[in-house]
Order: C-alpha cells, then sequence, then structure tokens
C-alpha cells in the first residue's frame, strides 16, 4: 500500500475522478473545489466523532480562546481532553460534610488567602491551609452562566455529599489573579465549585496555534 493511499483526500480524487470525471474546465473545478470543501468538513466530524468515543468525552478538542492559561496553553492551542472520572482528577482533594452544589464561595468552610499583589496564594479549608499551585490537571468544563467552555486548571477537589467539585484558576496570574469561583472583586468566571457533571475531561495534550485558523474566520 503506497503512502499515498494514507491521504484521505486520495479516496475522495478516486471517487470523484471516476464517477464525475476530472475537472477541465473553470466550472468544473469550481464544482471539484465545492465537493473537496464538503468532504473535508464531513471528514472533520466523522474524526471528531471517533475521538470522542475513544476518549470517552463529548468535547475531545477544545480551542483555547483567551490568554488565561499562558505561560502553558496560549490562544490558538488545541487542547486534548479525556474524560476520566472525578478520582484521576488530580488536584489537593477535601471532604466537605455538607451539600455543595449551587452554593457560592462564602457559604463554604473555604476561604481564599492572597499575596500582597493580589494573587491567590493558598486556601483555608475548615483550618487546614492548603496552597493554589499549578501541579494540578487541567481541565475544561462548561460554564452555564456564561454559556461557553472554560480551561482552568483545578486547584482544589471536594467530595461532598452531593457528589465531587472543582474549584479553578488560570495559570496567568496577570489576567486571573482570583480564581474563578471568588467573587468578591467581581471578577469571578463561574459563581459556584464546578459539578463534576460539568466537566468534559481533563487536558492530556496540547497541539500548539493550529487553532487561530478558527478563531480568526470567527472573528475571536
Amino acid at each position: 500500500m503506497g503512502l499515498e493511499k494514507i491521504d484521505p483526500f486520495y479516496w475522495f480524487d478516486r471517487f470523484w475522478f471516476r464517477y464525475v470525471g476530472r475537472p477541465e474546465t473553470i466550472g468544473e473545478k469550481a464544482v471539484y473545489f465545492l465537493g473537496e470543501v464538503v468532504y473535508a468538513i464531513a471528514l472533520a466530524y466523522v474524526l471528531y466523532g471517533i475521538l470522542a468515543l475513544a476518549l470517552h468525552t463529548s468535547k475531545p478538542a477544545v480551542i483555547v480562546a483567551s490568554g488565561s492559561m499562558i505561560p502553558h496553553l496560549h490562544i490558538g492551542d488545541i487542547a486534548i481532553v479525556e474524560g476520566v472520572p472525578p478520582q484521576d482528577i488530580r488536584a489537593p482533594e477535601v471532604n466537605l460534610d455538607m451539600n455543595v452544589y449551587g452554593k457560592p464561595l462564602d457559604d463554604l468552610p473555604i476561604h481564599v488567602i492572597y499575596n500582597q499583589n493580589g494573587v491567590a496564594v493558598a486556601l483555608d479549608v475548615n483550618g487546614q491551609r492548603i496552597p493554589v499551585t499549578q501541579k494540578g490537571d487541567i481541565i475544561v468544563y462548561y460554564n452555564n452562566v456564561f454559556g461557553k467552555d472554560i480551561i482552568h486548571r483545578a486547584v482544589l477537589k471536594i467530595h461532598a455529599r452531593d457528589g465531587w467539585f472543582f474549584l479553578t484558576k488560570g495559570d496567568n496570574n496577570t489576567t486571573n489573579p482570583t480564581l474563578d469561583q471568588d467573587c468578591h472583586y467581581g471578577m469571578c468566571v463561574y459563581v459556584f465549585p464546578v459539578p463534576y457533571q460539568y466537566v468534559y475531561g481533563k487536558v492530556i495534550g496540547v497541539i500548539p496555534y493550529v487553532g487561530r485558523i478558527k478563531l480568526w474566520l470567527l472573528g475571536e
């Protein structure tokens, strides 16, 4: 089997040339080009579906649209996401003997500690001090307040009576000095701890900058 057969457009060309014919005129070339575009879009959806099944998530690839995760993720990077159980998402873990769903941070025994520059550096959970670091997994979750997906790092994993929840933060301390869930400064990204059912998965790989083309086409 020749290497050219690995190219998916090889099979498109074989089908087109056999059943439609080689394009000769400008009109035929235009129709051929349109066919290639439709084929490419359909192929992309098929491959995306296969990737979703393989990685156990409905969002196996997500384009980074902001600089909130610099220096680890940049605008236009494509994050590859794997759906995993909450136990497989790395982050400091605490147990809270209470229901957490739908409660803002102020209603939980969790207090954010900031340094002199206004950057969150630790969490006080029932008197236990937990550093806010960049060692946890980067997760993708659905923000139902703004209706969009967020790619940020899990800095705390909460095991509560009503399930698993996450506190998250962007790595870029200039644009995202606070936790996503800390609304004291009016900068909160998400009002409540993120329920596990809103998490698509954790980032397992990155394809640099390829997504910039789509961001440019969408005007983002």
